[in-house]
């Protein structure tokens, strides 16, 4: 009579065991894929926020483009009327580091836009031929 329990616990721990594990690994991969699902966008979406993504980042460009060009007319306009004599030197020093500042950051937006545009191009052809609708 003991033997029996014993082998219906037995069989009762296996069983539990399996359930427990069954649960432990199906029910978070359910879970993922139902947020995978439920998160997933249509192509449409991801290329109305691609084109959203690409107006600021353009807005961006452009601003920095046209700070650099009022800083140019500012250093052309203070350098035709300022004369370099030891009293400027100061300011002269620091004029010019304004303008490196200026110069790398038209640099970097320079490269940033010529990127963009190269993977924005291949980001827009990847999801134009991918099979998912």
């Amino acid at each position: 009579m003991s033997a029996s329990k014993t082998g219906s616990n037995y069989h009762l721990g296996i069983k539990v065991i399996f359930v427990n594990l069954f649960r432990a690994i199906f029910f978070p991969l359910f879970a993922l894929w139902m947020l995978w699902k439920i998160n997933m966008s249509s192509k449409k979406e991801i290329l109305e926020n691609l084109a959203r993504y690409r107006e600021a980042s353009d807005k961006l460009s452009s601003s920095v483009l046209d700070i650099s060009t009022k800083a140019l007319e500012i250093t052309g306009y203070v350098e035709h009327k300022l004369p370099r004599i030891e009293e400027n030197k100061e300011f002269y020093e620091m004029l010019e580091k304004f303008f490196e500042i200026v110069t790398e950051g038209v640099m970097q937006t320079t490269e940033y836009s010529s990127s963009l545009r190269k993977d924005y191009r291949l980001a827009i052809e990847k999801i134009a031929n991918s099979k998912d609708e």
